[in-house]
């Protein structure tokens, strides 16, 4: 597993930052995930390509953030 690149999220005492149990199902602790965008080419023809940035769901930490209450 890599090492995640954030500590905590940017919410001040967010209940899932302390959290050491579940990892982010995005991106299995790793707090990168690799998610596909949309790409145009110049004829308008739409692909798509994969690409590799800090998870979005978890702001890099590796930490689940579940948008439902922890119990």
């Amino acid at each position: 597993m890599d090492t995640p690149t954030r500590e905590c999220c940017a919410l001040t005492d967010c209940p899932w930052c302390s959290r050491t149990d579940i990892a982010c199902h995005y991106c299995d602790g790793e707090g990168r995930w690799s998610p596909e965008r949309p790409v145009a080419d110049g004829n308008g023809m739409i692909t798509w390509e994969w690409v590799e940035e800090p998870c979005r769901m978890c702001a890099g930490t590796g930490k689940e953030h579940r948008h439902l209450p922890l119990d």
